[in-house]
């Protein structure tokens, strides 16, 4: 058989499965009336139930496991077609329980995934996430006839994926440990109130790098080794982007109220502290190799995070004015900064790329919604700039052959709206307060991950007829035009 004809052999068999899964599910759920399992006594003892239920979770496990091993013929293709086996029953069993009962009625629906070895409780959406996730990592490995003998996730990576996993299974019994202590009529009776997201959505990220890893070494063996970055372009962009930046009036009167300056003040200082506060370099382990191709590259780097440096010094001022603080660490810029270390240099330039994305979203909705001069041309200013940014990078993996597949256009789309709630997460309360709102941030993140890629996908067409497009010459806007 093909690769793709055992694909769809363990996608059949996992939908079946799912059905059964879900049409059991339905059965047990009707007779003890929990069809929607939040409510009053969830786990109520019924008869013999409990044992046979927790046998049958683990034999599900089996059964996926062996439809791995039967489709694969080595450990890493057995392997590949367990996730793939995995993922598409997961999604598929509350697909088809949807269907058979009305439930659930949104992503955000809380429910008991698993039993063993305690209960886990977690919104649809996080254990569809993680099955998306796996579906893509199983079907990279199951490649096999494209793949170079390298294209296998290094130690490291799957050592930040066991780290994420770990931290994920302690976000669906978190509610469970606090009470496991106590009689089982408590763990049975338990009903979480809050899903853990800030900790939960790093650990997904962590989960994802060696789908990163994965598509970062087919990448590589991708590329058009004749095209070649134009540094001279964007060494002139660098040096007109210095030009015609008026500085923001900090001296302008504030007019803000008190409230609103109180909830965009933290904002500010975090950003401050992100957005070229930190380490204004490359800082993965391997970052010497990249940016040592040429010294030309290593000059568009330095000019690249000199531009970054410089929206840290607008933020500053800006958190004067209001009578702000900077601050110096922060628990989640610390865990970016070691992620950006530890996984590569290839996974740093993502990570940096998707930063920009977003936070061109939250520039965006502050600028259209602050009621203050002086931030609004620092907004416009740090537009003007990301927009350069995410353009280099654009011309980057396009010279590199990057971003052809669907597979690499749909973890950019995942990676990229993970990180852009993640962001929600942290600044809601400023966009909020100052009068934007979810779906307004999220609509700017989506076109501008949606221009990226269909972009990309143009030059990639344009390379594989001839020479890559180059961007158009970069032209300084004004600092309203971004």
């Amino acid at each position: 058989m093909t690769e793709r004809n055992r694909l769809l052999v363990v996608t059949a068999f996992a939908l079946a499965m799912a059905w059964v899964e879900s049409a059991v599910v339905f059965y047990l759920r009707t007779m003890i009336d929990r069809i929607e399992p939040y409510q009053p006594n969830p786990l109520p003892i019924v008869g013999g139930l409990a044992g046979a239920e927790l046998v049958r979770e683990a034999a599900t496990i089996v059964m996926l496991a062996a439809a791995g091993w039967l489709a694969g013929w080595n450990f890493r293709a057995r392997f590949g077609y367990f996730l793939v086996a995995f993922g598409v029953w997961d999604l598929g069993y509350y697909a088809f329980l949807k269907v058979l009962t009305g439930w659930p009625h949104s992503p955000l629906d809380w429910d008991i995934l698993f039993l063993l070895p305690l209960p886990w409780w977690g919104p649809v959406l996080a254990p569809s996430l993680i099955a998306a996730l796996m579906i893509g990592v199983g079907g990279l490995i199951t490649q096999t006839e494209t793949c170079s003998r390298q294209c296998w996730p290094q130690a490291k990576s799957w050592l930040a994926a066991i780290v994420g996993a770990g931290l994920a299974l302690f976000v669906f019994m978190q509610d469970a440990l606090q009470v496991a202590g106590g009689d089982e009529i408590a763990l049975r009776e338990l009903l979480p109130v809050r899903f853990n997201w800030p900790v939960f959505l790093p650990a997904l990220t962590l989960m994802a790098v060696p789908f990163l890893d994965l598509l970062a070494q087919r990448a590589a063996g991708s590329g058009n080794p004749e095209s070649a970055l134009n540094h001279a372009r964007w060494l002139r962009h660098f040096q007109r982007n210095r030009e015609n930046r008026p500085e923001p009036d900090w001296n302008t009167p504030v007019t803000m109220s008190p409230a609103r300056i109180a909830a965009m003040l933290p904002s500010l200082e975090q950003f401050q502290l992100g957005d070229g506060g930190g380490p204004a370099s490359l800082i993965a382990l391997d970052a010497d190799g990249y940016r040592n191709q040429s010294p030309e590259l290593r000059a568009i780097v330095d000019h690249w995070f000199a531009e970054e440096a410089g929206h840290a010094r607008l933020l500053s001022c800006a958190v004067r004015r209001f009578g702000g603080r900077r601050i110096e660490s922060h628990w989640s810029f610390t865990a970016f900064c070691a992620c950006r270390r530890w996984l590569g240099v290839r996974f740093e330039l993502q990570v940096l790329l998707l930063t920009e994305i977003v936070s061109t979203g939250y520039y965006r909705v502050l600028r259209r919604h602050v009621d203050d001069p002086a931030v609004r041309a620092m907004c416009s200013l740090i537009l003007r700039d990301e927009a350069g940014h995410v353009h280099f990078h654009r011309d980057r993996l396009a010279t590199e052959g990057r971003g052809r597949g669907w597979l690499w256009q749909a973890q950019f789309w995942f990676c990229g709206h993970a990180a852009a709630t993640v962001l929600w997460l942290s600044h809601r309360r400023c966009l909020t307060t100052l009068g934007g709102s979810a779906g307004e941030y999220f609509r700017e993140v989506r076109l501008e991950i949606g221009r990226f890629i269909r972009l990309l996908r143009r030059d990639n067409s344009a390379g594989r007829e001839g020479a890559v497009v180059r961007p158009a010459s970069l032209q300084p806007a004004g600092p309203a035009g971004a």
